[in-house]
């Protein structure tokens, strides 16, 4: 049998004083780091998501129109085509 040789570095229980603190003000680092890395990414997403809801909502808008008896009737005094 091998002699049991207890070893120093071993403590049950102990944790190093690195993985102590291994993120200490990371809530802090984030918003303030997150911030200024979105804010130099805006022009990559914010004009395209932009531009984006615009044509959806103008859309929208307009489909909601031309499905009105307005739209209809409009469609119909410019010479369009009837059901009948």
């Amino acid at each position: 049998m091998r002699p049991t040789i207890a070893r120093q570095s071993e403590m049950p229980g102990a944790i190093s004083p690195f993985q102590t603190k291994a993120a200490p003000h990371w809530l802090k680092s984030y918003v303030f780091n997150g911030y200024r890395r979105l804010s130099g990414e805006i022009l990559f997403f914010g004009i395209p998501f932009a531009v984006g809801y615009g044509v959806y909502t103008w859309a929208k808008g307009f489909d909601e129109w031309q499905n009105s008896k307005a739209g209809h009737l409009a469609h119909v005094a410019a010479g369009g085509a009837t059901h009948e």
